[in-house]
């Protein structure tokens, strides 16, 4: 799994042109973004773009943006038909932070009313877990089937434990609604989800 972390994180490579598949992801995904979407030129040194000023690129990249960063937070419709979503966003996460989950969290919940979105969305920040992948802490819980359950059988999501599959394996926390996270009690087992509780401060 380091690999992948790494990968996801800063890479083994500095960037270059032609870009190496080993640079920052970040890097990786701007010089492909660049090539294939914004110039269409395979050949394009994304390296000579400043994303500050990008000079006479600038009207496609706000066309593209427009198409692409759809953050849209009346999802009535979605909700009237019956809708469910659970988000979750490892706190570890090197490439999205989780403000902007929580900033379009906070965005749904201003546009829709708290009480409205708490009938189709939960949100958990799970802390240690990284970008879909982690060797901190990797969570795992079985969302699928909350989620059928919610849909399917209108059963709300219970309180539900996360575990860790690679940094201590077997590793449990409560799965925590945001913006509560798991807080130690003061005893018991560090390893073991009853030694916490979702707390706020």
């Amino acid at each position: 799994m380091q690999p992948t972390v790494t990968t996801l994180a800063l890479g083994t490579s500095q960037p270059a042109s032609p870009m190496p598949t080993t640079a920052p992801y970040l890097s990786v995904f701007w010089d492909q973004w660049i090539r294939y979407f914004v110039t269409r030129d395979s050949n394009y040194n994304s390296l000579t773009v400043d994303p500050q000023n990008p000079g006479s690129l600038q009207a496609r990249i706000s066309q593209l943006t427009g198409l692409q960063d759809v953050n849209k937070t009346d999802l009535s419709a979605f909700n009237a038909r019956g809708g469910k979503i659970l988000m979750a966003h490892g706190m570890a996460d090197a490439l999205v932070s989780t403000r902007s989950t929580e900033q379009y969290y906070q965005r749904l919940q201003a546009t829709m009313g708290a009480s409205a979105v708490a009938n189709f969305v939960r949100f958990y920040e799970i802390p240690g877990y990284g970008h879909a992948v982690s060797t901190v802490y990797n969570a795992s819980w079985d969302s699928l089937t909350t989620l059928e359950n919610w849909v399917e059988n209108g059963v709300t999501p219970p309180a539900q434990t996360v575990a860790d599959t690679a940094g201590v394996p077997g590793r449990t926390r409560p799965l925590c609604e945001y913006p509560g996270f798991p807080r130690y009690n003061g005893s018991g087992d560090v390893n073991a989800a009853s030694s916490f509780t979702c707390a706020t401060q």
